[in-house]
């Protein structure tokens, strides 16, 4: 039997590279970057996907690589590439009622144009950095 960091490598394959949260407001941005999103469904397009309202209170075309063959409402998070003023989405993921009923909109908002606004949120900086100082590596 592997060791734990194998079996999450094989689970999470992409689990090394971040897919930023965005808004309708900064998704152009992104244009053909993998992103995630929150977004309110809206209507639902037999011939072109979903729409849903995002946090930041904007329509947004959700594109579909294959046709609806569920109904939607609610919340989801939609992981995709932008495509400036829509979404080519590979995974709409559907955001429980406990979420939902408390959500702050105002709170992912901001936490949206924070990641956006940094390159690469998880770069710490090398070890040897001052900042670093008495910050030991998880194993």
């Amino acid at each position: 039997m592997g060791d734990r960091d194998d079996f999450e490598d094989q689970q999470y394959p992409d689990n090394d590279e971040f897919i930023p949260y965005v808004t309708a407001g900064n998704l152009a941005q992104r244009n053909g970057a993998k992103i995630s999103l929150w977004g309110k469904v809206t209507k639902v397009s037999a011939s072109e996907g979903f729409y849903v309202k995002t946090v930041d209170d904007q329509e947004l075309l959700i594109r579909l690589k294959k046709p609806l063959n569920e109904p939607l409402e609610g919340w989801y998070e939609i992981h995709g590439v932008s495509q400036g003023k829509s979404v080519l989405c590979e995974e709409y993921v559907p955001l429980s009622g406990e979420i939902t009923k408390n959500i702050d909109i105002e709170g992912h908002k901001s936490l949206a144009k924070l990641l956006s606004a940094l390159d690469d949120p998880w770069n710490l900086g090398n070890e040897e950095s001052e900042a670093m100082l008495g910050v030991t590596p998880m194993k």
